[in-house]
């Protein structure tokens, strides 16, 4: 045997120990995170609504929550997601009143589909 496969051997697919230790403490602290995140941004909408009034572009707060939970390898991935382009056409239609020419974000994602081959 070689030392280096006699390390591979003792250390593990997961490198030393310490790390593989370290990556659970990390994992358990990412899913409580996760768990509460749906709770605060119940929470900032309901200070958004009872403090500023701002109920109604307030409730567009709830779109972070599924955006959270995905994992994108790239931008243009996150701009493709039907979930981004729905609050991006929703803020050009309440805030900038672009509702006519901003539906046609929605064919960012066929299109998107068509050229990435999924």
């Amino acid at each position: 045997m070689t030392d280096n496969h006699l390390d591979n051997e003792v250390l593990g697919p997961e490198g030393s120990y310490y790390d593989h230790v370290k990556q659970q403490e990390e994992e358990k602290k990412r899913q409580k995170d996760d768990a509460m995140f749906p709770l605060i941004i119940a929470t900032t909408y309901l200070i958004l609504g009872f403090i500023f009034h701002m109920w109604h572009p307030g409730w567009l707060i709830f779109f972070a929550i599924p955006l959270h939970y995905v994992k994108f390898n790239s931008w243009k991935e996150f701009f493709c997601f039907p979930v981004t382009v729905a609050l991006i056409y929703l803020i050009l239609g309440f805030f900038f009143h672009l509702w006519h020419p901003g539906w046609l974000i929605f064919l960012v994602i066929p299109f998107y589909h068509i050229t990435n081959g999924k």
